[in-house]
């Protein structure tokens, strides 16, 4: 825990001192490691990961301390898994080299593998297995993008480099355009997860520790997102237009198919990890609106869905930590433990988008701008696929509200209590002082949203505009 909030202290101070426009600036480290093939040890912070390092420095003491008095926080294997996930997973957002990106990519399968594989449940081997194995084989395409990177900078600059600022330099044709922006998308869409990449998720969401599916849903998934936003868009921009309006629909249908399923869900653990497939669509159907609004949704949704889905997670985990597999059955938990309802109904309102909270900044600002895309693309008579990806979307915010709410009053009311329900303990101080900084994230979004976006108001600007692209 100590080692955890020195990170987050850092990268407190990092967020709050960081200013858009100036590149890096002081937080850049560039040190190097096989020179005469480009490759660097540089970590950077920049508008690209500045929301994901705050995200991810937040997350891990908040979940550690909500699993305290867990019998697996006292293992030392356990926490020497979950400090070097937490190292994995920075590094995976601060890399500024392709290779390195790639190494610490593939690096942060290892210790979720075995955290899954050592101390998840019944089915933990399966679920490790599946786990691993899907997201290695969206990678082995990733790697071959990297190099053909690589080349095709030896051939247009006479030298090795997989710098990132080197690489978006490079004018690449469409033909190698078609193939990284492939390659990309194929490894990220498995890791955020979209449909129909998406078959690992149920399974590793419901084995793992609690601790470590809020990590996963809060945290890993957006590396996903991140590896668009950072490697696709930016590296094959043409490609990433033309086929904005079709990844958008795919988008939509992850995002529809993840809330139909929800709905059908009755079990609580596997309806947050439904709703989380539901609104990682989002994230990148703002993402390819190419639109200023919706692609600060799409970030403030890294944020909000991180903490909100981590606190839900962390919830439904104490609650079986409490209570064992009866933690399913549990009812009227606002007269048992009134902490523990207030807590679980915060995060869910925010997951419904209810005004005031970060969730609602965020499907806002994304729908806005993939409505106001999708009508210029219209009018422009350049089709009408995003426009009616958009109208869908809509529905996706009736359909979460739904499951969500009803997800909410088969849990904290009832006319009896459930099994066990009467003997609960409620929210320890530990645990509320975890889950707070949590809250106050959703909060400030939700109110005072400006000061935080202007931190990346260059990325926005750069891959959206105002009147679109």
């Amino acid at each position: 825990m100590a080692a955890m909030l020195v990170v987050l202290f850092a990268a407190l101070r990092v967020f709050l001192a960081y200013e858009p426009g100036v590149g890096t600036g002081p937080f850049d480290l560039n040190l190097p490691w096989m020179p005469a093939l480009g490759i660097n040890l540089h970590f950077a912070v920049d508008g690209f990961n500045v929301y994901l390092v705050l995200l991810a420095a937040l997350l891990f003491p908040a979940v550690l301390g909500c699993t305290w008095n867990s019998p697996h926080s006292s293992r030392r294997l356990y926490l020497v898994l979950v400090l070097i996930l937490e190292a994995s997973l920075l590094g995976t957002f601060l890399s500024q080299n392709a290779v390195l990106f790639f190494v610490f990519w593939e690096a942060v399968l290892i210790p979720a593998g075995l955290l899954i594989l050592v101390y998840g449940g019944e089915r933990r081997r399966s679920a490790a297995i599946t786990f691993f194995l899907y997201t290695m084989a969206g990678s082995v395409l990733l790697l071959a993008a990297v190099i053909a990177l690589g080349v095709e900078a030896l051939r247009q600059t006479g030298s090795w480099s997989f710098e990132l600022a080197v690489l978006y330099g490079l004018r690449l044709d469409w033909n190698l355009q078609v193939f990284v922006f492939a390659a990309i998308m194929l490894a990220c869409l498995v890791k955020a997860p979209l449909v129909p990449f998406h078959a690992w998720l149920p399974l590793a969401y419901f084995e793992a520790p609690p601790a470590v599916t809020a990590l996963m849903a809060g945290a890993l998934s957006k590396m996903g997102a991140y590896g668009i936003l950072k490697l696709a868009l930016p590296l094959a921009p043409d490609v990433a237009a033309a086929a904005g309006p079709t990844v958008a629909a795919l988008a939509v249908m992850s995002l529809l198919y993840g809330a139909v399923l929800a709905l059908r869900e009755t079990d609580y653990k596997k309806l947050v990890a439904y709703s989380s497939l539901s609104h990682m669509g989002y994230v990148v159907l703002g993402l390819f609106s190419f639109r200023e609004a919706a692609i600060h949704g799409a970030l403030l949704q890294m944020l909000s869905h991180g903490v909100a889905v981590a606190g839900l997670f962390a919830l439904l985990g104490m609650l079986e930590q409490r209570l064992g597999p009866g933690y399913r059955s549990v009812t009227a938990l606002s007269t048992a433990a009134p902490r523990f309802a207030i807590g679980l109904m915060l995060f869910v309102l925010t997951t419904v988008a209810l005004p005031l909270t970060s969730g609602f900044t965020a499907e806002f600002l994304i729908l806005f701008g993939a409505f106001a895309q999708g009508l210029a693309a219209w009018q422009a008579q350049a089709g009408p696929l995003l426009l009616i990806a958009a109208l869908v979307a809509v529905t996706g915010m009736v359909l979460g509200a739904t499951y969500m709410l009803r997800f909410a009053r088969a849990i904290l009311f009832g006319a009896r209590p459930g099994t066990g329900t009467d003997r609960i303990a409620d929210l320890r101080p530990v645990e509320v002082a975890s889950l707070l900084p949590l809250l106050v994230v959703i909060l400030v979004l939700g109110v005072a949203p400006a000061a935080v976006m202007s931190k990346v108001q260059t990325v926005a600007t750069q891959f959206g505009s105002p009147h679109g692209r």
